[in-house]
């Protein structure tokens, strides 16, 4: 995908070098093509979810800004368009609360990063409402809510805080690792010369007039004396509008509105390209490697100790972290939780085919966005503490226990207030039938169901996917994927949420867990106690390019029982091919007897002493010192974390120990070097000159 992805701006930037300097487009309104007519007079009371609050000294930057005459043009083309650059991610909708503000400084922040990275990151409004120091809310704000937590603490992901369009949700960003980093913005003079030099770099924040007459397209109005709303320009069309040109605008209404959440605003139509700004994002892609990949420990009642946890950066971006503690699997505040099949414990893929034995589903006569309503299962099946004996199957790969209305193709977050509530979501994704495919519902009346979506094909046509819903009283649940078209997996959600939207668990989330011949199982348990045998001393942190990071880890037997404890520690990173890691964990609290002969502290295995020297060019001496004997192993890794030697494998006695490694027909670079002591290990980096 990123390969893919930088051709294509290599090419944009390429139309752009070749393309001839222009003179400045005249600054003229009147040459603006009026399909719809509008007084400018209205009041903010017609559209009260849109607010925005320019702060004075914006306004005076501006101002000035303003007077300047336009640049040369550095792109001649009469259409550029991000989208199909791959530069835009999904509109959204910011709902019953003034936050477009919020919603688009992380719209052209989210681009910013997409061009820069290439990786796509969904990333949380909620944050910049709950977390701003400037007191923007639902009534109001301005991007810079936004701009300056992107370029302090970071931006996190939708999924850490999920939009709530509400002003009370507590800022928590704190318990989140922050994924991406603003390096700072720019302010853009309101005329096309500029704004189109600007797009060359990303889309663009701008503001405008949204009255109750507006059309997302090729809508007139006057340039009006106040402004209410904010949106992303993502490119431009000179030839629409009859030749007067556009804007292509991402607006914070939804999916459903305009052209699939686009508008097509006329230039200077209603104010727009007033106030505009341009996120800066320096490109550079962290790598996670982490050491050890498990941690196994043995303790005396009430006894504490500690280990540690090694993680180095070996990208040419910082490395952002959070590493916390956390039960084996996660559940949501229910008790829900979710399974693999590629995990061990996970569920079996077995596909039920119930082609000749299932009814097929009538979708009430819309087979791109239809609704069955209720169909009989038969029997009851417990879902978040309720029983339903009906359930209704959307067009758009997902169902309700209770909304028989609803099509809803795309939701940002899981779980989400706004409708279909009490749902399954197998594939939650714009799907249609016009162009093939079928659906089958089967009950055996007792106990068994199975919705299966065959061989449909999404609203682009792309495809096929064929997948389905098992339920088995009294709550069992199970998703099922034969076939799905994998280079769109970022683009499905993927979960179960309540009646209310509240609590639930999203499986798929810019993560490749769905795909063909697979299958997720969800499971209810009691919730589990809290782990409060772990401590970590420092759980977020920033970690420059090559640098390594020791962290320590401690486990604590205090008023615990004999027996064996297991948990998880959770790495979350900003690398966008290693953002979630576990290191499974075993505390083991047993008798003294039970501890090895000459080992007062049977976790204390080794000291790794620094290699010298270092850097080297002909040889680098390891040193290390055995507190006990022991079962040893010293590998040397390069910097892709790719195991290249293992200099020893075998026991050793306890005391001080050296091998000497020279890295012949190795070239010039970082490696590291691993010793594994018992069930304790510590990895640390040297530099190899030629």
């Amino acid at each position: 995908m990123k390969s893919d992805f930088h051709i294509a701006c290599i090419a944009a930037i390429i139309i752009c070098l070749t393309g001839s300097l222009a003179p400045a487009e005249p600054n003229s309104h009147e040459h603006i093509y009026q399909q719809t007519h509008a007084d400018s007079r209205y009041v903010e009371e017609d559209v009260p979810f849109f607010k925005l609050v320019i702060p004075d000294d914006v306004q005076k930057r501006f101002a000035a800004l303003d007077t300047l005459p336009p640049p040369m043009l550095l792109n001649t083309e009469d259409y550029f368009d991000w989208r199909v650059l791959g530069g835009v991610t999904p509109a959204k909708n910011q709902g019953n609360c003034g936050s477009c503000w919020a919603f688009a400084a992380t719209g052209a922040f989210e681009s910013a990063v997409l061009i820069g990275d290439g990786v796509l990151w969904d990333l949380s409004e909620q944050q910049v409402i709950s977390c701003n120091d400037q007191g923007y809310s639902c009534d109001g704000g301005w991007m810079d809510g936004g701009w300056n937590i992107f370029m302090g603490y970071g931006a996190i992901e939708e999924t850490d805080m999920p939009y709530q369009a509400n002003d009370n949700v507590p800022c928590t960003q704190e318990n989140y690792s922050p994924v991406a980093f603003l390096q700072s913005f720019e302010d853009i003079p309101n005329n096309i010369n500029a704004i189109k030099n600007a797009l060359m770099s990303g889309p663009v924040t701008t503001t405008y007039l949204h009255s109750q007459e507006f059309q997302y397209y090729c809508y007139w109005q006057d340039p009006p004396d106040y402004l209410n709303h904010v949106v992303v320009i993502v490119g431009w069309d000179d030839n629409m509008c009859d030749g007067h040109g556009a804007w292509i605008v991402k607006n914070s209404l939804g999916p459903n509105h305009g052209d699939s959440g686009f508008d097509y605003i006329p230039y200077y139509s209603c104010g727009i390209g007033s106030y505009s700004q341009l996120p800066i994002y320096d490109a550079g892609t962290p790598e996670l490697f982490y050491s050890p990949d498990s941690i196994s420990v043995d303790l005396l009642l009430n006894e504490t100790i500690t280990q540690h946890v090694s993680i180095f950066n070996l990208g040419d971006g910082d490395l952002r972290y959070l590493l916390r503690a956390a039960h084996t699997v996660e559940q949501d505040q229910f008790g829900y939780y979710w399974f693999h099949s590629d995990s061990l414990i996970g569920p079996h893929y077995e596909w039920l085919d119930i082609s000749n034995i299932g009814q097929p589903i009538d979708f009430g006569g819309d087979i791109n966005n239809g609704n069955s309503g209720p169909l009989n299962l038969g029997f009851d099946f417990e879902f978040y503490g309720n029983l339903f004996n009906i359930i209704n199957v959307c067009t758009n790969g997902w169902v309700s226990f209770t909304d028989s209305v609803s099509t809803q193709q795309q939701i940002f977050a899981l779980p989400n207030p706004d409708a279909p509530n009490n749902m399954l979501a197998p594939l939650l994704y714009p799907l249609n039938f016009e162009f093939g495919g079928e659906a089958y519902f089967y009950t055996n009346y007792s106990d068994s169901a199975v919705i299966t979506w065959e061989n449909v094909f999404n609203i682009i046509q792309g495809g096929p996917f064929t997948f389905q819903i098992i339920l088995v009283a009294s709550d069992h649940i199970k998703f099922q994927y034969d076939e799905v078209a994998e280079d769109l997996f970022y683009r499905w959600f993927v979960g179960i949420e309540n009646v209310a939207g509240t609590i639930g668990l999203e499986v798929n989330k810019y993560s490749p867990y769905i795909r063909d011949n697979v299958a997720v199982e969800f499971n209810l348990e009691p919730l589990p106690e809290p782990l409060d045998w772990i401590f970590i001393d420092s759980t977020l942190g920033t970690i420059p390019p090559y640098e390594n990071q020791l962290l320590e880890i401690s486990f604590n037997a205090e008023n615990l029982n004999l027996g064996d404890y297991s948990a998880a520690l959770q790495i979350a990173s900003n690398d966008p091919y290693s953002r979630l890691n576990i290191i499974p964990v075993i505390m083991r609290i047993i008798e003294p007897t039970n501890v090895p002969e000459n080992n007062e502290n049977s976790h204390r295995y080794f000291l790794l002493n620094q290699c010298y020297p270092n850097p080297f060019n002909a040889e680098i001496l390891i040193g290390y010192e055995l507190k006990t004997t022991s079962d040893v192993k010293v590998v040397i890794y390069n910097i892709l974390g790719k195991r290249i030697e293992s200099l020893f494998e075998g026991k050793q006695e306890a005391g001080e120990h050296q091998i000497t490694w020279t890295g012949d027909d190795q070239p010039s670079g970082i490696y590291f070097y691993r010793i594994q002591a018992g069930n304790y290990s510590e990895t640390k980096k040297m530099v190899l000159l030629r």
